[in-house]
């Protein structure tokens, strides 16, 4: 993954023909990671974090495949 201020002296057009911007969560915390890893170095690095509702999420509980996926979104806050 390419991110704009971390690594996008690594992209190679030759080897990455589809780029992914990354998301806004991976976006924001990977400055952060790069400059604590240069600074003290990083063995490992966990974080959690909350969204909005999206619109693949039902507001109630309904029937699915998985059933984390079929909770309520008020209720999958819970990792």
């Amino acid at each position: 993954m390419i991110v704009l201020g971390v690594n996008e002296e690594s992209y190679r057009p030759e080897a990455h023909q589809i780029v992914s911007m990354a998301s806004c969560t991976t976006n924001c915390l990977a400055p952060v990671a790069r400059v604590l890893q240069e600074s003290f170095g990083v063995e490992f690095i966990m974080f959690t974090t909350i969204h909005a509702y999206t619109s693949s999420q039902s507001l109630m509980d309904t029937p699915a495949r998985h059933r984390r996926r079929g909770r309520a979104a008020a209720l999958s806050i819970i990792p």
